[in-house]
């Protein structure tokens, strides 16, 4: 049975194409005085050595004391089609004289995994090593691990000098792809009907909040910035959202920035540069100008309403709404879930007459306000360009009107809406090109203000 097993996981190991190396596996020093407890919680894998089992990016492992003594292992990568790939295991300490040398289980039935950590400093940077002999060859494994996405050289080049001289040929080792894991979404600020001094423009913090739910951190998009700092920043977050309010969509600040970043994020994905757009209301609206040229926009007594979604066939097939539940989907065609707040739209007639709109989106739903059919949600057929007419952000989070649905069902569709754009975002490769640039860039360098009683949003940022 033994032996069985033992050819079960050669074999194994080669259809993976791990690559067998002649002799018994090194025996190098591990870490003296190893404390488990404080190499607990999350590292993020920096360099490896090729490992067949591990195929997207992102790659992190989180380590936990259960209370038995033992460690739970739970490992995560995202992969190519922006979903959380993740498995779990249990390690345990082979010899409480050797901390520092665990096995690792993921499967009932395998053999265990050697884990040895042959440095560690707990707070920054550790190396680990794994190795398993098959009579004359060996297989090996070896991962550099930070707290942090990226680790100094210094650090990098010491702990090559490590595995060197326990005999692991450092040139196998591969860099990890930690970009687009902890995505960045920019938000387009607007012009403010009022300008005073500090307040120019503003973006309304539910768009913040929405995005920030599922998973992403907030970049404001200022307006009136030069076609060479947006380029900088287009190739710094991954995403870019256009929300609602009142900007001119054929001539202001507002626009400028949307049509810079459009033209962007279409010659970027024609190239294969993954970069998703997302117009909310005015957003969309200016996404169909930016498409067709033309202000092509129909009134509509929209003001204020909630509206149940009539989806069309192409629903069923449609990105945005593919991972929603059935029972989610239901209650959106059924109930008054979405927040309508615009007095102009794009009319069905309109967008299967106009050239350029109907080559260019797939109608996922429409609406009617009883006179006239308009278009409610729409998605590119060959870019991650998508708009909705409707307002996904207020119903969490916007409480000052009464058309905004609260229900549970609302709420849920809301966090859908924002997953979806969301795990769009980690699909982009963009990131700063420093951790010290990504700071300042970040929403968190302004307060949002709680706003008068009269006002339409709760809070917003000033800028």
């Amino acid at each position: 049975m033994k032996a069985f097993q033992l050819l079960l996981t050669v074999l194994t190991a080669a259809a993976h194409g791990q690559s067998f190396h002649r002799g018994r596996c090194a025996q190098p020093p591990v870490q003296e005085d190893f404390d488990v407890k404080k190499y607990m919680g999350t590292w993020y894998e920096i360099e490896k050595l090729p490992a067949a089992f591990e195929a997207g990016r992102c790659n992190q492992a989180a380590y936990s004391l259960r209370p038995d003594g033992t460690v739970r292992v739970l490992n995560a990568e995202l992969l190519s089609n922006g979903k959380r790939n993740t498995i779990e295991g249990v390690a345990r300490v082979k010899n409480s004289s050797q901390p520092a040398i665990l096995d690792v289980s993921f499967f009932k039935g395998v053999p265990d995994d050697p884990y040895w950590v042959l440095s560690t400093d707990y707070q920054s940077y550790a190396l680990v090593y794994s190795c398993t002999d098959y009579f004359l060859f060996h297989v090996d494994f070896a991962w550099i691990l930070s707290r942090t996405r990226a680790l100094t050289e210094d650090a990098v080049s010491r702990l090559h000098d490590t595995l060197s001289s326990a005999g692991v040929k450092v040139s196998r080792l591969t860099a990890s792809n930690q970009t687009g894991c902890d995505p960045t979404g920019g938000v387009l600020a607007q012009e403010v009907s009022f300008p005073k001094a500090n307040q120019i423009s503003y973006i309304a913090a539910s768009y913040v909040k929405s995005l920030e739910s599922a998973g992403a951190r907030v970049v404001p998009v200022m307006i009136n910035q030069t076609p060479e700092e947006y380029k900088k920043l287009f190739n710094s977050i991954n995403g870019v959202l256009f929300p609602g309010g009142g900007a001119n969509i054929t001539s202001s600040g507002y626009q400028r920035a949307a049509k810079v970043f459009y033209d962007l994020a279409i010659e970027a994905n024609e190239r294969g540069d993954y970069f998703p757009v997302w117009g909310t209301c005015l957003g969309y609206e200016q996404l169909t100008v930016l498409t067709s040229g033309k202000d092509l926009l129909s009134l509509t007594n929209t003001s204020g309403v909630p509206l149940p979604l009539n989806f069309l066939h192409e629903a069923k097939d449609s990105r945005i709404f593919k991972g929603f539940p059935a029972e989610l989907l239901q209650d959106l065609a059924s109930e008054p879930l979405t927040a309508n707040a615009h007095k102009w739209s794009i009319a069905v007639s309109t967008h299967n007459s106009n050239k350029e709109l109907n080559n260019f989106y797939k109608v996922i739903s429409t609406n009617t306000d009883g006179a006239t059919e308009f278009v409610s949600t729409v998605e590119a057929y060959d870019y991650p360009i998508y708009g909705v007419q409707w307002h996904p952000e207020k119903n969490p989070f916007e409480w000052r009107r009464h058309y905004i649905p609260h229900s549970p069902s609302a709420i849920q569709a809301s966090f859908y809406t924002a997953d979806f754009f969301v795990n769009e975002a980690k699909k982009s490769s963009h990131r700063f090109e420093s951790l010290e640039e990504e700071a300042k860039a970040l929403i968190y360098n302004y307060s949002p203000v709680h706003t008068e009683s009269t006002g339409v949003f709760e809070q917003i940022y000033f800028f």
